[in-house]
């Protein structure tokens, strides 16, 4: 624990003292660039599912001001990266990932979310899942039983030039039926999209692949 000479406050002022403080688990406010830790490739035709520990942020909001956000936190600082070419890109925070097979209590975390991925390639060449993107503020946190959860991300790899066509579900996965969602996504996603979702090695620092 932290000396209290060490922690810093923050204060905010109200026209009128509030009844209720919501804290609530949200996912990072910028895309994670994952780099598993046992790197693979996924064979042409072939799928895999893996699920991912992303460390969660904590939002602070009033309820009775219509559920006005007074401040967000990480629970674990994560390093700044940059992903897409010099010319085009966003910023985005790194992370190193241990990428599980199997979700159970083994891994569960209580500063955790896990997040399920479903990889397939449909490409007629391999495809070196190296480095990946998560884009985090698509996706909601539920309450499952022991753990926190997103939504499933679905990734379609396509090739170099066509990219991935990526899709969240919205739901709840397999492994957390009828949890109740707790976050709303930063930025909804109506629709799939696609987009590049992977990259080597290396390649220069957070270029898009």
């Amino acid at each position: 624990s932290a000396d209290a000479e060490e922690l810093k406050w923050s204060r905010w002022a109200a026209s009128s003292p509030p009844e209720e403080m919501e804290v609530l688990p949200v996912l990072p406010d910028r895309p994670l660039v994952l780099r598993p830790e046992n790197p693979f490739n996924l064979l042409p035709g072939a799928r895999a599912r893996v699920f991912v520990r992303v460390p969660l942020w904590l939002r602070v909001r009033l309820p009775e001001s219509g559920n006005a956000v007074v401040a967000e936190a990480p629970t674990r600082v994560l390093s700044d990266t940059w992903w897409g070419s010099h010319g085009e890109g966003r910023l985005a925070y790194w992370l190193d990932i241990t990428a599980r097979r199997r979700a159970g209590p083994d891994v569960f975390r209580p500063d955790r979310i896990i997040c399920p991925l479903n990889l397939e390639n449909e490409a007629r060449e391999d495809l070196p899942v190296e480095k990946l993107l998560l884009r985090a503020e698509h996706l909601s946190v539920f309450r499952g039983s022991g753990t926190l959860w997103s939504d499933e991300v679905r990734v379609r790899y396509r090739g170099e030039e066509e990219g991935s066509e990526i899709q969240v579900t919205g739901r709840t996965p397999p492994e957390a039926p009828g949890a109740p969602r707790l976050t709303a996504p930063r930025v909804p996603l109506t629709r799939g999209l696609t987009a590049r979702t992977f990259a080597r090695l290396k390649s220069l620092p957070g270029l898009g692949g």
